[in-house]
């Protein structure tokens, strides 16, 4: 039988353990929101980190997609963004008693947004996630090369 100590760190291990297996969620969700232009959305509506909040429907129809389920999405997208402290979440209760999330932007986003020398943050996250640098990675992971450029040459 374990003692409570050892209980309480198998639990710590098994949340570490579905952390590191969950590791590719976050930039990848991010990666969508930076080139859907969600996060540039809230940020500007806001005029700043901590001004007004929209509603997912409201991000959703700023969207190019004609997809009927499209509020639906980015509201997990954005539940996700706002768990990681990158959006703020509020909640308010609209008509009928339906209560709404609503999402402002997080004071990381002025980093996410391009600055007043057009530079930001999010290139290089863009960059990193990458479909081409990604694959190289797998490849060169396999392979065990010297370059991941080599290896995706020879891959294809």
């Amino acid at each position: 039988m374990m003692s409570k100590f050892e209980d309480e760190e198998e639990q710590e291990l098994g949340k570490l353990a579905i952390s590191l297996a969950d590791a590719a969620v976050l930039p990848m969700v991010l990666k969508s929101a930076l080139e859907l232009n969600v996060i540039d959305t809230i940020f500007a509506s806001s005029g700043s980190s901590e001004g007004a909040f929209l509603s997912h429907a409201e991000i959703a129809s700023r969207l190019p997609a004609k997809n009927h389920d499209a509020p639906v999405l980015p509201d997990r997208m954005l539940r996700l963004l706002a768990g990681y402290d990158i959006l703020k979440c509020s909640v308010r209760t609209g008509e009928n008693e339906v209560v709404e999330r609503l999402y402002g932007a997080g004071p990381i986003c002025k980093f996410l947004v391009k600055n007043e020398d057009g530079g930001s943050v999010a290139t290089l996250l863009l960059l990193h996630q990458d479909k081409v640098l990604m694959e190289s990675w797998y490849i060169y992971m396999i392979l065990f090369s010297n370059s991941p450029l080599i290896t995706t040459s020879l891959a294809n």
